[in-house]
């Protein structure tokens, strides 16, 4: 968790657990992304875990009167993908979700919905990651699990094609 006043060890970049999560918590508050797009915050960041939050719009509502799926979806792989960075070593990995799976449980019409996720596994290449969307008073909205790859950063030119 990002907290003032941490005593953690610094990597080999010399970077420390905190330093790194301010870094994934910046890099997914820019203006100019799709979380900020779709109202995202990301609001708490642990070792494999995380928890956004978002308010609910008109704009997000499909013909039926009801927060589209995509939008939960769209909560579920950015939480699952921060929680994932937290386990990787971004100046040299690079994540791409490769599948995901969403159960949709409850309609949302109003308020504000959140998503946690925390990582079951991490191996060298796969990684899979299990989220729960919840409304303000914790009832489950949606159940999502995705898979991602882990890949070696490559240099342009080198001839390896990038994900």
């Amino acid at each position: 968790m990002v907290s003032e006043g941490s005593s953690l060890e610094a990597d080999k970049s010399g970077m420390t657990d905190d330093d790194r999560y301010r870094e994934i918590m910046q890099s997914r508050s820019d203006p100019s992304t799709y979380y900020a797009l779709l109202g995202m915050r990301l609001e708490e960041l642990g070792e494999g875990t995380s928890r956004f939050a978002m308010s609910v719009e008109p704009r997000f509502f499909n013909a039926g009167g009801v927060v589209h799926g995509g939008v939960l979806a769209s909560i579920a792989d950015a939480s699952a993908a921060a929680a994932l960075a937290t386990l990787v070593d971004t100046e040299r990995e690079a994540i791409a979700t490769v599948e995901m799976k969403i159960n949709y449980i409850s309609p949302v019409r109003a308020g504000d919905i959140f998503c946690e996720a925390r990582i079951i596994q991490r191996g060298r290449l796969v990684a899979v990651g299990e989220t729960s969307v919840l409304d303000a008073g914790g009832r489950l909205l949606a159940k999502a699990m995705a898979t991602f790859l882990i890949r070696e950063k490559t240099a342009k030119g080198a001839g390896k094609r990038d994900i």
